[in-house]
C-alpha cells in the first residue's frame, strides 16, 4: 500500500501522463475494451510459428495468447536475445478483469508452460494465488496451507528446489519499515491449472524463506527470480531505490546487498525479468524502464547500464507487470474491481 503521498504525487504525475497519453487511448474502441485485441490477432494466428503454446492449446486462453505474440513478434524478439532496447506498441487492452475477488491486484507474472497469468491481491486478503486466463477470467485458486499474510506484495516465476518452474510469493511490504523479517513463500507452479477444478487447490507444501536486510528494514514490492541463475532479487520502494539478492538456491538468511541501479524514478511497485533472462523492468506507478542483459551478465550488472523507457498505461495505482513467456512483450494491472488487463507488444 502506497503512502498518501506517494499516491498524491503519483496522481499529480498520473494526470500528465493521460494528458500525454490520450490520443493512444482514445483509439481503443469498444472492440477493445471487451477483448477485441484477441480478436483483432486471432486472424494472424495461423502465421505464428512462436512455441509460446502449450499442452493445453485448445483453450480459448491459449488462441489469445498466441496471437498476441503473433501480432508483436519481429526479427529482434522472439526467439532471438535482445540486444537493443525494442520498440513497443501503443498499449492495448487485453481483457477486462472478469471476477471481483481480484480487486487490488500487486503480483503478477506469466506461467512459462501454460497459458495464463498468475495474481494475486495486495495486502487484506487471505493466503491465495489465482490462475487468470489471458480473457481475464479466473481459471483456478491456489490457497497456501498455514499461511498468513502480512503485506504480499510480488510475485515471481523461477527454479526451485527440485525441477520444475516454482511460484514465489512475496510477503514484502513494509510501509512503516518496522518488520524485523521478511518472507517469501516458495513452491511448485500446479501443472496443469484447467484440470483443477472450481474449488479451491489447497497448496501443503510451501517453502517459506525468512530473510532480513542488513542495516534493518526496508518497504519493498518489486521482486524477481533469474530465470538462468535461480537467485532472488528484492528491489525496494522509496525515493532511493536499493537492490538485494538472495543467491541461489534462496534460503532463509540476511540479504546482499547489491550496487544501485540506475533507475531514473522512485518508488519501484514492481519487477520482472523475460523468461530467457535478456530483459529485466522495474516499474513506478506511472512509468517503467527496462535493462538489457548480456547472456555472461548478472541482473545487478544488467541494472546498472542504459535503462530503455518502456511505456505504461495510465493506470489506477499500478503495481504490478509481467513478462510474456516468449519474449514479445509485457502484460500490467492496476488495482480495483475489473481493471483492464494492459498488453504492450514488441514490434
Amino acid at each position: 500500500m502506497a503512502h498518501r503521498t506517494e499516491i498524491l504525487i503519483a496522481t499529480l504525475r498520473a494526470v500528465a501522463l493521460s494528458l500525454l497519453c490520450a490520443s493512444c487511448q482514445a483509439g481503443a474502441s469498444d472492440d477493445e475494451l471487451g477483448g477485441g485485441s484477441s480478436t483483432t490477432s486471432e486472424s494472424s494466428s495461423s502465421a505464428s510459428t512462436s512455441e509460446s503454446s502449450t499442452s493445453d492449446s485448445s483453450s480459448s486462453e491459449t488462441t489469445t495468447s498466441e496471437s498476441s505474440s503473433s501480432e508483436s513478434s519481429s526479427s529482434e524478439t522472439g526467439d532471438a536475445w535482445l540486444t537493443s532496447c525494442p520498440s513497443v506498441a501503443a498499449p492495448q487492452v487485453q481483457a477486462m478483469i472478469g471476477f471481483p475477488e481480484l480487486a487490488e491486484a500487486s503480483g503478477l507474472v506469466h506461467s512459462r508452460t501454460q497459458a495464463l497469468l498468475w495474481a494475486h491481491n495486495d495486502s487484506g486478503d487471505v493466503a491465495r494465488v489465482f490462475a487468470v486466463s489471458l480473457a481475464g477470467e479466473r481459471l483456478a485458486t491456489l490457497e497456501l496451507a498455514g499461511i498468513v499474510p502480512f503485506d504480499w506484495e510480488a510475485l515471481a516465476l523461477g527454479p526451485g528446489p527440485v525441477e520444475g518452474d516454482h511460484l514465489y510469493v512475496g510477503d514484502i511490504g513494509d510501509n512503516a519499515k518496522a518488520r524485523a523479517t521478511i518472507e517469501v513463500h516458495r513452491f511448485a507452479e500446479p501443472a496443469d491449472v484447467l484440470a483443477i477444478g472450481s474449488e479451491p487447490l489447497v497448496i501443503d507444501e510451501v517453502d517459506t524463506l525468512v530473510l532480513s536486510y542488513p542495516g534493518g528494514p526496508r518497504d519493498a514490492e518489486a521482486m524477481l527470480v533469474d530465470p538462468l541463475s535461480g537467485e532472488l532479487v528484492i528491489v525496494t520502494k522509496g525515493a532511493e531505490t536499493e537492490v538485494f539478492r538472495r543467491a541461489a538456491p534462496p534460503s532463509s538468511g540476511e540479504l546482499e546487498p547489491l550496487p544501485m541501479p540506475n533507475f531514473p524514478s522512485a518508488f519501484a511497485t514492481a519487477a520482472d525479468v523475460s523468461a530467457r533472462g535478456d530483459f529485466v523492468a522495474i516499474r513506478g506507478y506511472v512509468d517503467a524502464f527496462g535493462w538489457l542483459r548480456a547472456q555472461d551478465q548478472s541482473l545487478a550488472a544488467a541494472l546498472q547500464g542504459e535503462p530503455c523507457e518502456l511505456p505504461l498505461a495510465a493506470e489506477q495505482q499500478g503495481e504490478a507487470l509481467a513478462f510474456d513467456d516468449v519474449g514479445l512483450g509485457y502484460y500490467t494491472l492496476g488495482e480495483g474491481v475489473s481493471q483492464p488487463l494492459w498488453w504492450y507488444g514488441f514490434i
